[in-house]
């Protein structure tokens, strides 16, 4: 991993040009080697901006590095989404959570006698609980693999553009397993209320089945996206995040706010 305290110390010179005594530089862990260029790429705390060097000390005008400019912001937003929210979704516990909610459900269809005309708000329930589960699983894979993207560039202290393009892919897939978690538990709202109401009539004081699964499912009930104004807020939120995925980092709403914070002489 490069860090500031073992970069080159021709870089190091190179560098003390380009900020400012308030500030605090750092680089990236890896170099980054794009169409047969090697680059380091430097951030300027608490300054907002970058500057790309390139291996041999040169500082690329501008108009040199726009393409590269936006492929280490990519990685590194990428990074950035992997530890602040993905990591946080796979600890989330969602995976346990619903796997044991399939289970709860497949008690009430085998325990409280399912009146037929429920059966089709009882299998919305319990494919919900299935979507989000396999959505779940995309989640925790993607984090995976982008966790050990990071890792190997990290040990070899180079990453290439190809690897910008993987770790993009696993952000791209979480995203949409997560807006598709959220989009599927808002659709089917009504559909858990009618089994929720079923599962509250059996609390007949001497069933104590009818109230062992109404117990179980409460969390569920209480914790799964209903449309209040919060949750609509979230899922388009998300959804924001998911527009625009594939198209050309050219074509991003960030890439003039990038290109802006870059201090590689205009």
């Amino acid at each position: 991993m490069i860090r500031m305290h073992n970069l080159p110390e021709p870089i190091k010179a190179i560098l003390k040009s380009y900020y400012k005594e308030n500030e605090t530089p750092d680089v990236f862990p890896s170099k980054f080697h794009v169409n047969n260029e090697v680059y380091y790429y430097f951030t300027f705390a608490p300054a907002a901006e970058q500057l790309i060097i390139r291996e041999n000390g040169v500082v690329p005008p501008f108009h040199q590095v726009q393409r590269e400019a936006l492929i280490f912001n990519s990685y590194n937003v990428s990074i950035e989404t992997i530890i602040n929210i993905g990591e946080k979704w796979v600890k989330s516990g969602k995976r346990e959570n619903y796997q044991k909610l399939i289970g709860i459900l497949m008690e009430i269809e085998e325990k409280l006698h399912l009146p037929s005309d429920l059966s089709g708000a009882y299998n919305s329930y319990k494919i919900t609980a299935e979507k989000v589960l396999e959505y779940q699983v995309i989640i925790n894979q993607s984090v995976q693999k982008a966790k050990e993207i990071w890792d190997r560039t990290n040990s070899e202290e180079l990453a290439t553009e190809h690897d910008q393009v993987e770790m993009r892919k696993c952000i791209v897939e979480m995203t949409r397993a997560a807006y598709k978690q959220n989009e599927i538990q808002l659709k089917t709202e009504k559909e858990r209320e009618i089994i929720w109401s079923f599962v509250s009539s059996k609390r007949w004081p001497l069933n104590s089945a009818g109230w062992g699964i109404y117990f179980k499912l409460k969390p569920f009930q209480n914790n799964m996206m209903k449309n209040t104004p919060a949750n609509l807020k979230q899922a388009d939120e998300l959804g924001k995040m998911v527009l625009g995925d594939d198209l050309p980092l050219e074509q991003h709403e960030n890439a003039k706010s990038v290109w802006n914070k870059l201090r590689n002489p205009k």
